[in-house]
């Protein structure tokens, strides 16, 4: 009997636990379907026209609350226990969770708001420093944001304390129990997947903020492939145009012999002496908005001229989803790291590059930039170069104004014709009889704030009125019309840069590279190549015909093939081996993609990976058709060959990042 009464006692202890349990988690849970409505009033706008809008409003609540029934269940496991070690500590900290929980997907929901990309794993990447300059860039913690965040949490009190007077029966309560075990054993198998939607940025709207975060976060720490071992390498043979490398040395596993045919010199005219190279990265130019048949249209009429004298790829990839990949990526066709090769900070491998090349070949060589060059560890990466100057934000003199500031009186630095007017009093003095200058603009950014910003607006509206797109696109293209204001700016700069530019004496004798350092996020981007989509221009006086080419190439192949043209027109001393991840430029017209390599989306997620015409992304395989489009296909064995192809990369970088070596001494000693 005194058993009977404890059992029945414990059972009575039990139930109490669980009913106050579910009050508190359907309080939460109207807070999470507010928060999603929130989100769909104020960013959705973007998907109109993506597909039925009623099946993917059921798809988005019904996601969230397969993930809000995983998520709770664990707070419950954790409730529990606590509550038969001590009941009140229990509810204390149920609350304290709840409250935690609901400002966590709340901010996720703000910064996906400015952003038009979920938060992932990309917030472990960047130092506490960098965050807070990136957060006060995007409008900083107006104290209004203060206030709004603390009657946020009295609605979550409120809400919570509200549920708790409902008095909830039994059957209520085991059937809210059994959904949250069920979801735990049986909803990854209903999770969202980028392939199910009809473009990457209508995945980005429906998945659940907190659930993409929480999983990417997961993965992070508790996935990587560090592990993998570094031996045993897949080495992928020749098919045809397939351009693959002879790996000669196991102690350096990226080092082999350097092929990389030149592509370049049927297109130019030889000089009396070596040329000049100007290399202009633009933040976030993106073929999305830039170039002909652009889907978004074309807001960059300068640039859009330059093309038609230029050799222009039009299918051309960043190597990276952020600017941290830029410079690694084109100066020394370099691997990733574990963050990105910057991220190594003084702890890089001795590499080789083309700055060092050229710098052996008596060049001088610049790099401007209207910000701080400190950021992602830029600075770092050129001073192991020998750069001779590097000019941002720091030492950039007076006569100079900074870009308008943000609310948060914040200002990422000087704007892009700022910055290529202050270039030419360094280099207009300059006195070696080559230079290689390297621009990184900034105007293209975040808080997307230029000068005379009214007189680009009224320029976007001229340009918009002329566009022939389909009415949704139509309404999208409006909706962008501040970031797309900056991008003319940007495009008048350049034309700026280049009237100026003719008016020097080697303007005849200089190569200009142009391209993108990524596709700019806040645009919702269409697919997961989309992201990387960018335009790369080659354009000089000393063209003798200009071509436009749909063969994918990457910032990868400009290194490999720049060597190639300068040892075969110039006599350069050819290099034979290296380390390069990429290597030839394509220059065939058709579409078609003879190139293998990782893309990097930020410095955390090194998920993608390009096969001839596959891409890879997220463990799911892709189809890419000519408009660089991709379309996902089951094809087994062109998958587990890719898969293999991938860990292979992680392998060879792994080893690079336990052994902190790359290169033997005789590349770096190769004069």
């Amino acid at each position: 009997m005194q058993n009977l009464g404890y059992n029945k006692k414990e059972r009575s202890r039990l139930s109490d636990a669980l009913s106050y349990f579910i009050s508190t988690v359907l309080g939460l849970l109207l807070i999470f379907l507010l928060i999603r409505t929130y989100e769909i009033v104020f960013t959705w706008s973007h998907i109109a026209g993506q597909g039925s809008r009623t099946i993917l409003l059921l798809s988005s609540f019904f996601y969230d609350i397969l993930f809000f029934l995983e998520a709770v269940a664990f707070i419950g496991a954790i409730y529990l226990v606590l509550f038969f070690i001590h009941k009140s500590t229990a509810k204390v900290i149920l609350n304290i969770l709840s409250v935690i929980v609901a400002l966590i997907y709340l901010l996720l929901v703000f910064y996906f708001s400015k952003s038009a990309i979920p938060l992932g794993s990309d917030l472990f990447g960047y130092s506490l420093s960098e965050i807070q300059e990136t957060v006060t860039a995007a409008g900083g913690m107006n104290p209004l944001y203060f206030l709004f965040f603390a009657i946020f949490v009295a609605v979550v009190v409120m809400a919570l304390l509200f549920f708790r007077k409902i008095k909830l029966s039994q059957k209520f309560v085991t059937i809210s129990i059994f959904l949250m075990i069920a979801s735990v054993l049986f909803g990854s198998g209903f999770e969202p997947q980028p392939k199910d939607f009809a473009n990457t940025s209508v995945y980005f709207a429906v998945v659940n903020k907190l659930q993409f975060f929480s999983s990417k976060t997961y993965t992070h720490f508790f996935e990587k492939d560090t592990e993998l071992p570094v031996s045993n390498y897949y080495i992928e043979k020749s098919n045809g145009d397939n351009i693959s490398f002879n790996y000669t040395d196991n102690k350096y596993p990226f080092l082999h012999e350097e092929k990389t045919p030149d592509v370049l010199a049927n297109y130019f005219n030889v000089s009396d002496k070596k040329p000049n190279f100007v290399f202009i990265i633009t933040e976030s130019l993106g073929r999305g908005y830039s170039g002909e048949n652009a889907y978004l249209g074309s807001f960059t009429p300068f640039l859009d001229s330059l093309e038609k004298k230029s050799l222009y790829w039009e299918n051309f990839l960043s190597t990276g989803g952020r600017t941290f990949a830029a410079l690694p990526s084109i100066f020394g066709s370099l691997p990733f790291g574990e963050k990105g090769f910057l991220e190594m900070g003084d702890k890089m491998p001795n590499h080789f590059s083309l700055i060092k090349y050229l710098k052996h070949y008596g060049y001088t060589a610049n790099f401007f930039y209207g910000g701080d060059a400190h950021f992602d560890l830029m600075d770092v990466f050129l001073r192991k170069q020998n750069i001779d100057l590097i000019l941002d934000q720091k030492n950039f003199g007076n006569g100079y104004k900074k870009m308008p500031t943000a609310s948060s009186g914040f200002s990422w630095g000087y704007g892009d014709k700022d910055l290529f007017k202050r270039s030419f009093d360094i280099i207009n003095s300059c006195k070696t009889e080559n230079q290689m200058n390297i621009y990184l603009t900034l105007s293209m950014h975040s808080p997307f704030i230029v000068d005379n910003m009214d007189y680009y607006r009224t320029k976007f509206d001229a340009v918009y009125s002329k566009l022939n797109l389909d009415p949704q696109t139509m309404d999208a293209v409006k909706n962008y019309r501040d970031i797309l204001s900056c991008v003319l700016y940007t495009d008048d700069a350049f034309k700026e840069f280049f009237d100026e530019y003719k008016k020097r004496d080697d303007f005849n004798n200089t190569i200009f590279i142009i391209t993108g350092d990524h596709r700019m996020p806040e645009i919702p981007i269409t697919t997961q190549i989309d992201r990387f989509h960018v335009p790369l221009i080659i354009y000089s006086p000393l063209l003798k015909r200009t071509a436009k080419f749909s063969s994918v190439s990457s910032h990868f192949d400009i290194t490999p093939t720049l060597l190639a043209f300068l040892s075969d027109l110039y006599q350069t001393k050819k290099i034979t081996v290296s380390t390069f991840i990429g290597s030839t430029l394509d220059t065939a017209r058709q579409f078609r993609d003879i190139h293998s390599y990782p893309l990097m989306r930020n410095k955390n997620e090194l998920l993608d990976y390009l096969y001839q015409d596959y891409f890879y992304s997220d463990k799911t395989l892709y189809k890419i058709s000519p408009d660089l489009d991709i379309s996902p296909i089951n094809d087994n064995v062109v998958e587990n060959k890719i898969a293999n192809m991938f860990d292979d990369f992680k392998r060879r970088n792994n080893f690079m990042i336990q052994t902190g070596t790359l290169v033997p001494d005789s590349l770096l000693n190769w004069r």
